[in-house]
């Protein structure tokens, strides 16, 4: 039994990313029916001259779709990385800073701040997706190694997508305002910080470099000491 649980959890781990590729494929295609729907709404409320224009709501999943389908592609056709983590740590806390965000969509949503909220979604959700157009097939969910960028947006911060993230959350907590919805995005918070030192530390190990390029850049905003 020991033996079984050992195999399933190493390979769990070994293919972790490829599994969550399939995971955001799954997303993605839920994102395309979403949109499906809500475009069939708008149509049939312009048609009855309800609203001029569709819902800024259009727009953010177009951005969120375009982040799945590249990030699904590029875990799908993931090679072995040079280096990553062989205890199961790393990866459970990546996957809280993968998901946890999901949470929010818990909170009852507000009408107040809705379009400061919308245009929150929309700009975290951009910046995340220039950092993965600056990533290509060195992004990963779980801490890896796939190779060392500095360009793009990683020329200013060494964690761009974590701040679209930080961004586009703030967006929903807005839209949601709780307790329980700001607790969440806390605790994500510090999860998230956590993570992108892990992803560090292994950086560090394979190439020497970055902790010269480290102790130029800030981590995520471009402002010294953040």
């Amino acid at each position: 039994m020991l033996l079984i649980f050992h195999n399933i959890k190493k390979f769990l781990l070994e293919n972790a990313n490829k599994i969550l590729g399939v995971v955001l494929s799954i997303f993605c295609l839920l994102k395309i029916y979403v949109l499906w729907q809500y475009w069939l709404t708008v149509q049939d409320e312009v048609s009855r001259d309800i609203f001029g224009t569709p819902s800024q709501l259009i727009l953010n999943n177009l951005v969120q779709l375009s982040y799945l389908a590249i990030a699904a592609f590029i875990l799908l056709m993931a090679k072995k990385p040079k280096r990553k983590y062989a205890k199961s740590t790393p990866t459970i806390i990546s996957l809280l800073g993968s998901f946890l965000p999901y949470l929010l969509l818990l909170s009852p949503v507000s009408e107040s701040f809705r379009l400061t909220s919308a245009l929150l979604v929309f700009l975290g959700g951009t910046i995340s997706l220039m950092g993965i157009l600056s990533l290509r097939k060195s992004f990963s969910i779980t801490p890896e190694v796939r190779g060392l960028v500095v360009s793009g947006l990683y020329l200013f911060i060494r964690h761009p997508m974590y701040l679209g993230g930080f961004v586009a959350a703030a967006g929903i907590v807005l839209s949601s305002p709780s307790f329980f919805s700001l607790v969440i995005y806390l605790l994500w918070l510090i999860v998230q910080v956590w993570r992108s030192r892990l992803e560090e530390k292994l950086l560090i190990k394979e190439y020497p470099e970055y902790e010269k390029y480290r102790k130029k850049t800030s981590a995520f905003l471009p402002i010294p000491g953040f």
